[in-house]
């Protein structure tokens, strides 16, 4: 409990969740063996002094956990989702992050990371790491300096959007704002990775449609006269 209860914890969490992820495995489902009866603890403690009007004793929580480190699933592809939608010109990202939107808003990703792809694809783990750990620190920063109320110990789903979750575990407006910058600074990460990805995947869709359009065209087409 005395190392679960740490911003060193929280890193080590968050950045094997993302690792596991990269090579294909839903990283929450094995990282969650070890540390959720922790989380769950913790938050359990906060919640029975949230009951009595006592000082909230813990800042990671289950619900630090679910409705700070994250938006949108694993690697806080939220974000992401938002630059496929918004900055991308490839129809391939464009229609992915159309059709992730709303699974995205309730933190479901895997078309994200099956279908980008985010597995083994060595120019998106970096910032897929990255985020969750920016997250994660400037969230504890935020709970540390008492910018932000502790987590209620209120077990919200995980699947909770932003700006619900933060405002309903907190009970301040303010955790509700926080999140949202959160997100627009996962973009401001993500984004020269994507627009990589973007670059390289547009060129590969030019390529394929000037190969069709010579497929297209048959010697039977020719005449004499074109001659």
């Amino acid at each position: 409990m005395g190392v679960g209860n740490s911003l060193g914890a929280q890193i080590v969490y968050v950045v094997s969740s993302s690792v596991f992820w990269f090579f294909g495995i839903n990283g929450p489902a094995v990282t969650n063996s070890v540390f959720f009866p922790i989380f769950r603890t913790l938050s359990i403690e906060n919640l029975a002094a949230f009951e009595a009007g006592l000082p909230l004793p813990h800042i990671y929580t289950g619900q630090f956990v679910d409705l700070f480190q994250t938006f949108g699933g694993g690697g806080s592809t939220l974000s992401l989702v938002i630059l496929m939608m918004m900055v991308c010109k490839s129809q391939r990202i464009r229609k992915l992050g159309n059709l992730s939107i709303v699974p995205g808003i309730f933190g479901i990703n895997e078309p994200i990371i099956f279908g980008l792809p985010i597995v083994l694809n060595p120019i998106m783990i970096i910032p897929f790491i990255g985020v969750p750990f920016v997250n994660t620190v400037l969230s504890a920063i935020a709970f540390e300096t008492g910018f932000l109320p502790y987590t209620n110990g209120v077990a919200l789903p995980w699947a909770t959007p932003l700006g619900f979750s933060g405002y309903l575990s907190t009970g301040s407006m303010k955790a509700a704002i926080f999140q949202v910058i959160l997100v627009a600074l996962g973009c401001l990460v993500y984004y020269p990775f994507i627009k990589v990805l973007d670059k390289n995947y547009l060129k590969d869709e030019q390529s394929n449609t000037e190969e069709d359009e010579l497929e297209d065209i048959s010697f039977e087409d020719l005449s004499m006269e074109d001659l």
